[in-house]
């Protein structure tokens, strides 16, 4: 599966000039709580990630998830501006 998000206005570091954060990925079972994978990735380690737009391009192998509706949860935190974002999707594996 495929993730493509943009991301902007990170909060500049005074004299770096560059974000700070973090972006985290937690996949659930649909309707539930029940928690199947996450992890998490610095912002810096995001390829031409800056302060004004930080692009997320992830291919996410789906072969060990069972058939079924799940969740896909993206979470951009701002650690400069102490703001948090999230975005979430339901996709189904068949």
């Amino acid at each position: 599966m495929g993730i493509y998000l943009q991301v902007y206005n990170f909060g500049p570091d005074e004299k770096t000039e560059k974000p700070s954060g973090s972006i985290e990925y937690e996949i659930d079972k649909a309707g539930t709580n029940e928690k199947v994978t996450d992890f998490s990735e610095e912002v810096t380690s995001i390829r031409n990630a800056s302060a004004s737009q930080v692009t997320i391009e992830k291919l996410l192998p789906l072969t060990s998830l069972p058939a079924g509706t799940y969740t896909l949860k993206v979470k951009a935190i701002d650690k400069n501006r102490n703001q948090t974002v999230m975005q979430q999707a339901n996709f189904t594996v068949s």
